[in-house]
C-alpha cells in the first residue's frame, strides 16, 4: 500500500531535490516581479499578455509542487526498491538452501551403516572412528554443515563429527520433540548440543529400527547461519553500500548482520512489516527500512525468520547512477521516453504539463513581439518585459527540463538495478540448486547396499529390486529428480526410480556411452561429471542435465564398478526458478542461456529450449560472476535487459574442475520501438543571425517539417492554439479547417480558412499529430490561418542578408518570395510568400464557409473553393 507522501519530511534528506526547490521558488519570485513591473511600465501594451502571462506563472507554480513531489517520490521509490528486493531475496535465498537441508536429515536418517553402527551393542573405538569417517565423508560433498551428531533415545552423543565440541549427553527438548515426530524437527535455539552459547540451526529426525519401525536414535545435523549469511551479504553488497542486510527472527532479534559492527547479533532493531515501507529509529537514528517474511517453496515456509534492510536516511537518496542515460544514442532515448505514460505516468503527466506552460509561454512572448514590433518608444518598454519574460522562461524551463531529466533517469536507474538484481537472483537459485544436485550424487553413490550389489556381478532380481527400492526411496525425498539410475561397469542399468510413472521400460537398456567413460574414469568419492544440456531418452528426449559419480567396490578402494546417474527434471525446475523472480509485467520474460546462446529454459514460448536467443557480445561475453543492465531494442520493442553470468556455489565451479557457464537475462518491455524523430520544440532548432549594418526587417520564424521558415512579421496578426480549429470537409488537402475569429479591434467574428503548411509546403509530408498552431495572416482584406508546427522566434535581418527565391521550373507555384542567409553557412530560411498563398490557393478569392449542425456537433463546411 503507497504511503502519503510527506514531501517536506524527506527533502532535508535530498539535498539536490531541495535545491531545485530554492530555484524555482526564487524563479517564482522573479515572475511576480516582472509581471508588477510590466504594470507600472506598459500597462496599455502588456494589457494583452497579463492575464496569460498571470496563468502561466500560476501553472509554473503548480508545475513546481508535483514536480518536487515527484523528485521526492522517484528518489524514495528507487531506494525502497533496491532494500526491498535485497530484503525478500536475504529470506528466499535461505529458505531455498534450508529446504534441501529438510531432505538430507530424513535421508540420511536412513542410512544403513547408521542404523547398524546404533544397534550394535558391542560397538568399540574404531567402530566410532568408522561412523565419524562415513559422517566426515557426508559432510565433504555436503559442505553445508559444520556438525553432524548421532544420539540415542536417551540423549547419549554416539558419535560426533566436530572433535572440537566434546558433548557427552545433551538434554536439549528438541530430543524429546523428534522421537515423537515422523518428519524432520527444525530447531532454532540455544542448545548444549553446541558449545558456542549462541542459537543453533539444528535439523534432527528420528532413527528407525528398519525391522520393526521403533526409534533406536535421531540424527543431528547442525547448519552454520553465520557462514551463510556473510555469503548471502556479499552477493548483495554494492560498492559504497551504506544499507545493513539483516536476518531476524520472529521478535526483531538479529540473527545475522552484515555489518556486525554496526548492529551485530543478537540486538533488537524495529520491524518494518507495514507499507512500502517504514522510518525506523535505531540508536537515535533515523532509517529507511524494509521487512520481508519468506515466499513458500515447495511448502517450505523457513523458520519463520525476516529479511531486512535499513540504510540511514541521510545516505538513502544519495544520487548515483543519475547520468544512466549518457551513454545512450539520442534517438533511442527519444523513442523509450516517448513510452514514458507507460512506464512511469505521473512522470509522463508533469512531462505534458511542463510541455504545455512551456509553450504557453514561448506564444505568449512571441505574439508579445509580433506586437511591439516597431520602433514606438512604448513599444521598445514593452520589448525590454518581453526579453525578461523570455529569459525567465528559458531559466525555469531549463530547471524543469534538468529535473525531469533526472527523474526520467531515476526510473530507468531503478528499472537497470532491478533487472540487474533480479538476473542476479536468477543465477544464484540455479548455482545453489545445482550444487545440491552434484552433491547428491556423490553422497548416493556410497550407500553400502548399491555398492555390494554393483560390485556382484551375479547380482539377483531380488538384488535389484533392492536398489530399485532405495532409488525410489531417494527420489520420493527429492523431487527435483525425474528419475535415478544406477548402471553397471558397462554401462548397463541395474535399476532405476520412476516418480511419475511415465518412464521408459529399462530392460537391456544402456546408459549414453561417453557418460559412462567419464564416470568410470572419476577417481574417487568426491568427483563427479556432468552431462552436456542436450536430449536424453532419460527424459523424454528433452535437454536436461544428468550428474553421474562413480560407484567403488566396497572391498578394493578405487575400484570403480559402475555409477549412479541423476536425471535433473530440467524443465519444471528451471522454470520455477525464472518464474518466481520475474516481474509481473506484461511480456516480460526471462531465459538461461549457454555462452552461444542456447536457451537452456525460458519463460517465453518463442525461446523454448536448444533454440537460440541472439544478443550480442556484451551479454555472451560477461565475465562469471559480473552482473549488468541496459536498455536493448529486442525483437523490435525497447526493453530493460538484466544479465548474469553464472559464478558457481561455494566449491561448486568454483574448486571442482566443473566448468558450465550459465548466463540469466530477465527482460522487461518498455514500448515498442519507434523509429519516427520529430522536432517537438523551436528551441530546439538554433538560428544564428549574421551581423548586419542597417536596414533591418522583422521577421516571425516559424518550424514546418524540420525546416525554419520566415514571415514578415507585419504580416502577422498572432498566434493561437491549434485546438481552435474546427474541423472542415473540402477537396483540397492543404484546407485543414477553419477558425470562428474575431480580432482585437472589436468587430464581429468570421470563419477564415486555416492552411495546412506541411501539405502546402511539401506535398505529400507525413501529416504531424502534434501540430498545435495557428498562425493568423493579414494580406490586404484577407485573413488566414496557417497551421505550422511550432513557434521559434521573431528576429531581425539586414536587408543585404535577403536574397530573391531559387527559379521554379514548370508552372509549379512558388510559395517562398526570398532567402534569408545566416551566420551558418549551411543554414538558411526560407520566406514564406502570404500573397502568393492568397493569389494560388484561393485564386484570389476567400472560399465560402458555411456552419451546418452534425450529430457530433458543429461542422465548418467549405465550398467554392479553386
Amino acid at each position: 500500500m503507497e504511503q502519503t507522501l510527506p514531501t517536506a519530511e524527506f527533502l532535508r534528506y535530498m539535498p539536490d531535490v531541495a535545491l531545485c526547490e530554492r530555484s524555482l521558488r526564487e524563479l517564482n519570485f522573479a515572475w511576480r516581479l516582472i509581471e508588477s513591473t510590466a504594470k507600472m511600465v506598459c500597462p496599455v501594451e502588456a494589457k494583452s499578455i497579463l492575464p496569460t502571462m498571470k496563468v502561466t506563472r500560476e501553472g509554473f507554480n503548480n508545475l513546481e509542487q508535483r514536480l518536487i513531489a515527484n523528485l521526492v517520490r522517484q528518489n524514495i521509490a528507487k531506494s525502497v526498491q533496491e532494500i526491498d528486493f535485497k530484503a525478500q531475496v536475504v529470506i528466499d535465498i535461505v529458505v531455498r538452501n534450508l529446504f534441501e537441508r529438510t531432505a538430507d536429515v530424513g535421508f540420511l536418517a536412513m542410512d544403513d551403516a547408521i542404523r547398524a553402527f546404533i544397534l550394535d551393542r558391542e560397538r568399540g573405538p574404531d567402530d566410532r572412528d568408522n561412523i565419524v569417517a562415513r559422517l566426515r565423508a557426508y559432510r565433504d560433498k555436503y559442505t553445508v554443515y559444520d556438525e553432524i551428531l548421532i544420539l540415542d533415545t536417551e540423549g547419549r552423543v554416539l558419535a560426533n563429527l566436530d572433535g572440537n565440541n566434546d558433548v557427552r549427553h545433551s538434554f536439549d527438548p528438541l530430543i524429546a520433540q523428534t522421537l515423537k515426530s515422523d518428519r524432520y524437527v527444525e530447531t532454532f535455539a540455544q542448545s548444549d548440543l553446541r558449545d558456542s552459547g549462541e542459537r543453533a540451526l539444528i535439523y534432527s529426525h528420528k532413527i528407525v529400527d528398519p525391522a520393526d519401525g521403533e526409534a533406536i536414535g535421531l540424527l543431528c545435523l547442525c547448519f552454520p547461519i553465520a557462514v551463510e549469511m556473510k555469503d548471502v551479504f556479499d552477493g548483495l553488497r554494492k560498492a559504497a553500500d551504506r544499507s545493513v542486510m539483516l536476518m531476524l527472527d520472529d521478535a526483531g532479534c538479529v540473527i545475522a548482520s552484515s555489518d556486525a559492527e554496526h548492529i551485530p547479533a543478537g540486538r533488537t532493531v524495529p520491524l518494518a512489516l507495514e507499507d512500502d515501507y517504514q522510518i525506523v529509529v535505531y540508536a537515535g537514528r533515523e532509517y529507511l527500512a524494509r521487512t520481508c517474511a519468506a515466499r513458500d517453496y515447495q511448502g517450505y515456509g523457513g523458520p519463520g525468520w525476516y529479511g531486512h534492510v535499513m540504510i540511514p536516511c541521510e545516505t538513502a537518496f544519495r544520487q548515483q547512477g543519475t547520468d544512466v542515460l549518457a551513454g545512450y544514442d539520442p534517438a533511442m532515448l527519444a523513442g523509450v521516453m516517448s513510452h514514458a505514460k507507460s512506464f512511469c505516468p505521473p512522470l509522463h503527466d508533469v512531462t505534458i504539463m511542463a510541455e504545455s506552460i512551456n509553450h504557453s509561454l514561448r506564444r505568449v512572448v512571441w505574439n508579445g513581439k509580433i506586437m511591439s514590433a516597431g520602433e514606438d518608444r512604448d513599444l521598445l518598454r514593452l520589448k525590454a518585459i518581453l526579453q525578461e519574460i523570455s529569459q525567465t522562461g528559458d531559466e525555469t524551463s531549463k530547471i524543469f527540463r534538468e529535473s525531469i531529466q533526472d527523474l526520467y533517469a531515476t526510473v530507468i536507474s531503478s528499472s537497470l538495478q532491478d533487472m540487474q538484481f533480479i538476473s542476479r537472483l536468477m543465477i544464484d537459485i540455479m548455482d545453489r540448486n545445482l550444487y545440491e544436485r552434484a552433491n547428491d550424487c556423490r553422497w548416493w553413490a556410497l550407500t553400502p547396499d548399491i555398492r555390494r550389489i554393483a560390485a556382484d556381478r551375479r547380482r539377483s532380481e531380488q538384488d535389484r529390486a533392492r536398489v530399485a527400492q532405495i532409488l525410489e526411496s531417494i527420489n520420493a525425498l527429492y523431487t527435483a529428480y525425474a528419475r535415478l539410475v544406477v548402471f553397471d561397469a558397462n554401462g548397463a542399468i541395474i535399476a532405476a526410480s520412476d516418480p511419475h510413472g511415465d518412464g521408459p521400460d529399462m530392460n537391456g537398456r544402456s546408459m549414453d556411452e561417453l557418460l559412462v567413460r567419464k564416470t568410470l574414469q572419476l577417481t574417487d568419492s568426491q568427483a563427479y561429471c556432468v552431462s552436456p544440456f542436450e536430449p536424453t531418452w532419460l527424459y523424454g528426449d528433452r535437454p536436461t542435465y544428468v550428474y553421474c559419480a562413480a560407484i567403488f567396490h566396497p572391498d578394493h578402494e578405487g575400484q570403480a564398478v559402475g555409477g549412479i546417474g541423476i536425471v535433473f527434471d530440467a524443465e519444471p525446475e528451471f522454470r520455477n526458478m525464472l518464474s518466481a523472480s520475474l516481474p509481473e509485467q506484461d511480456q516480460a520474460f526471462a531465459v538461461y542461456t549457454d555462452r552461444s546462446g542456447h536457451v537452456i529454459s525460458s519463460t517465453h514460448a518463442g525461446y523454448p529450449p536448444g533454440s537460440v536467443l541472439r544478443t550480442d557480445s556484451s551479454v555472451t561475453e560477461i565475465a562469471n560472476g559480473l552482473s549488468a543492465a541496459a536498455i536493448r531494442v529486442h525483437d523490435r520493442q525497447y526493453m530493460v535487459l538484466g544479465h548474469t553470468a553464472s559464478f558457481g556455489y561455494r566449491e561448486f565451479k568454483n574448486a571442482d574442475s566443473y566448468v558450465n557457464d550459465v548466463i540469466a537475462m530477465v527482460f522487461v518491455p518498455i514500448g515498442v520501438q519507434d523509429n519516427v524523430a520529430a522536432v517537438r520544440h523551436g528551441d530546439t532548432v538554433p538560428l544564428e543571425v549574421a551581423r548586419h549594418s542597417g536596414g533591418a526587417r522583422e521577421y516571425a520564424t516559424i518550424l514546418i517539417d524540420g525546416d525554419i521558415f520566415a514571415m514578415p512579421a507585419s504580416s502577422v496578426v498572432e498566434s493561437l492554439e491549434a485546438e481552435r480549429m474546427l474541423t472542415a470537409s473540402t477537396l483540397k488537402p492543404m484546407i485543414a479547417g477553419a477558425l470562428n475569429y474575431q480580432d482585437n479591434s472589436g468587430g464581429a467574428s468570421s470563419f477564415v480558412p486555416v492552411i495546412d503548411m506541411r501539405q502546402l509546403l511539401h506535398p505529400g509530408a507525413q501529416k504531424l499529430e502534434t501540430a498545435r498552431e495557428i498562425v493568423v495572416v493579414r494580406h490586404g482584406r484577407h485573413t488566414l490561418g496557417l497551421l505550422i508546427d511550432d513557434l521559434h522566434n521573431v528576429m531581425e535581418f539586414g536587408a543585404a542578408q535577403i536574397d530573391p527565391p531559387l527559379p521554379m521550373f514548370g508552372n509549379r507555384a512558388n510559395y517562398v518570395c526570398n532567402i534569408i542567409r545566416t551566420a551558418n553557412p549551411g543554414q538558411m530560411v526560407q520566406v514564406v510568400d502570404i500573397e502568393s498563398i492568397v493569389r494560388n490557393v484561393f485564386g484570389g478569392n476567400v472560399a465560402d464557409f458555411s456552419c451546418e449542425e452534425t450529430p457530433g456537433g458543429k461542422k465548418i463546411v467549405v465550398s467554392d473553393a479553386v
